[in-house]
C-alpha cells in the first residue's frame, strides 16, 4: 500500500487575512514527518480546527521573513513547548532565519531554552536526505531573501504483498530474501523474488511562495506531481505583481506549464478577490488546465 502525502492548507490568504482565509501555512505529512511551510498569524488556531497536532511537527520551512508569512511562529513555538514538546525541531529558512529565530524565542523569554532546536539558512540544493525522502531548495525573485522547497518520496521497489499471499508464502525471514530480489525455495517449489517486486514511483510536492516568474522555480518544480504556488494578484494587475514580487495567476500557470507539472494549488490570494477568487482561477486555467484553489483546512493527497 502506497504511503500518501497528505497537505493540509492551514491558511490560503495573503499579507491581510479575512474570515474566508488565513494567513499562509501548509502542513505537508509524510509517515512519521510533519512538516510546516510558512507559519502565519493564526496557524495553531488553525491546527485547532484542522484537529491537528503541531506537537508532531518535524520541520519548519520558511519561505520569507515577511510578517504574513511567520507572525504565528512565536505563539505556535510557545504552545509546543507548553504541551511538552519532545523532538528535536529543524527550522530552515534563507539567509536571516538564524538572527529571527532568536529573535522570536527572546520573545517567549527562558522557557525557548527548553526546546532543542536546529536551525539551518539555506539557498539551494538538497538540504534533507532521510532514507526514503528529501527536500529540495531554491533562491526565488523576491523583495526580500526567499526560496521555495520540493519535497520528494523517492522511487522504491516493493513486494507485491498480494502476490505473496496467493502464493500461500509464509511470514519468515526468507520474505527478506525475497524483497532482495533472491530466489528461495518454498515447500519444495522455487520462488524468484524478483517477480514479486514492482516500482513505486517517486512522488514529488513543491512549494512556491512570495516570487516574481523565475527560472529556478521552474526548475525546482520540473515533473512535480503537484505545484502549489501563491497568485496574489490577476493577470489585468501584473505589472504590481512584478513591482511587488510577486506571481499573478497566469504567472503561476506559466511555471507549472513549462515545469510540465501534473497539477497546480492557487493560494495566498489577495483579499480583493475574496468573493471572487473563480477570476484566479479562470486566468490560470487558460493556461494551464488542472488547477485548483482551495479553501482553508481542505486537504489533498498525493
Amino acid at each position: 500500500m502506497v504511503e500518501k502525502i497528505k497537505l493540509n492548507f492551514l491558511g490560503t490568504g495573503s499579507a491581510i487575512p479575512t474570515a474566508r482565509r488565513n494567513h499562509p501555512a501548509v502542513l505537508l505529512r509524510y509517515k512519521a514527518e510533519s512538516v510546516l511551510i510558512d507559519c502565519g498569524e493564526g496557524t495553531q488556531r488553525q491546527f485547532r480546527k484542522a484537529h491537528l497536532n503541531p506537537c508532531k511537527i518535524t520541520k519548519i520551512l520558511i519561505s520569507h521573513w515577511h510578517g504574513d508569512h511567520v507572525l504565528g511562529l512565536p505563539g505556535l513555538l510557545q504552545t509546543m513547548m507548553l504541551n511538552g514538546y519532545n523532538k528535536k525541531l529543524e527550522i530552515y529558512g534563507p539567509k536571516g532565519t538564524s538572527a529571527k529565530v532568536r529573535q522570536f524565542f527572546d520573545l517567549l523569554g527562558r522557557k525557548g531554552q527548553d526546546l532543542d532546536v536546529k536551525v539551518k539558512e539555506v539557498s539551494r540544493g538538497k538540504i534533507v536526505d532521510e532514507g526514503d525522502f528529501y527536500i529540495e531548495v531554491a533562491e526565488m525573485d523576491h523583495d526580500a531573501p526567499a526560496v521555495a522547497y520540493s519535497f520528494v518520496v523517492k522511487e522504491k521497489m516493493r513486494l507485491d504483498k498480494a502476490k505473496l499471499k496467493k502464493m500461500k508464502v509464509p511470514n519468515s525471514p526468507l520474505v527478506g530474501e525475497l524483497v532482495k530480489g533472491k530466489t528461495v525455495e518454498i515447500g519444495g517449489k522455487k520462488i524468484n523474488g524478483k517477480n514479486l517486486m514492482y516500482k513505486e514511483e517517486a512522488r514529488k510536492g513543491v512549494g512556491v511562495m512570495d516570487t516574481r516568474y523565475n527560472e529556478g522555480a521552474v526548475k525546482l518544480a520540473k515533473g512535480a506531481d503537484l505545484l502549489i504556488s501563491e497568485a496574489t494578484y490577476s493577470k489585468e494587475e501584473q505589472e504590481i505583481a512584478d513591482e511587488y514580487g510577486h506571481l499573478s495567476s497566469v504567472g503561476a500557470a506559466k511555471i507549472a506549464k513549462k515545469a510540465k507539472v501534473k497539477g497546480l494549488v492557487l493560494m495566498h490570494l489577495s483579499q480583493r478577490y475574496e468573493a471572487i477568487p473563480k477570476v484566479i482561477l479562470k486566468e490560470a486555467k487558460e493556461v494551464f488546465k488542472d488547477v485548483i484553489i482551495p479553501e482553508d483546512l481542505d486537504e489533498v493527497e498525493l
